[in-house]
């Protein structure tokens, strides 16, 4: 009879457990994309529909990080190779998402990624944007498509 308490009691016990065990929260994007550093892994770039070499696109540009915080500020990191030796080392600016979070806006000065971009990944390893940017003396649109790992 003793034991047959202590079983029920420690089955009791088990119950009571998983009543009051709660879930682990969900990861937002937002937690994901703030959790760390970003640095780009691959970026290819077209224009008018015609991929570009990737020897046009700076390669100063392959150890940027960016680093996007909770308060909506991002830094970009210039890295160890910077495209002049007169650019900064850091540059802030602002990130956003739109309200269904697909989108995420950055606004970095001389960013090569400034503007909307369609957030085609996001989590833990990974960071998947795609964009079509414009730029001054370029006659047509340029289309990127950008991979970030974390730093």
């Amino acid at each position: 009879m003793k034991k047959l308490i202590l079983l029920c009691l420690g089955i009791a016990t088990l119950g009571a457990c998983d009543k009051n065990s709660k879930p682990a929260p969900a990861t937002t994007r937002v937690d994901l994309l703030t959790a760390k550093s970003w640095r780009l892994s691959t970026i290819t770039a077209s224009l008018g529909g015609a991929p570009l070499p990737s020897s046009l696109l700076p390669a100063c540009n392959n150890d940027d990080t960016f680093k996007f915080n909770l308060d909506k500020t991002a830094i970009q990191d210039a890295g160890v190779v910077k495209c002049s030796s007169t650019d900064p080392q850091t540059q802030a600016g602002t990130w956003a998402f739109n309200n269904d979070q697909s989108k995420l806006t950055i606004a970095v000065p001389n960013s090569l990624l400034n503007g909307e971009a369609d957030v085609k990944e996001l989590t833990s390893s990974t960071l998947h944007i795609y964009t079509i940017q414009t730029f001054s003396g370029v006659p047509a649109p340029i289309t990127i498509d950008a991979t970030f790992v974390p730093n």
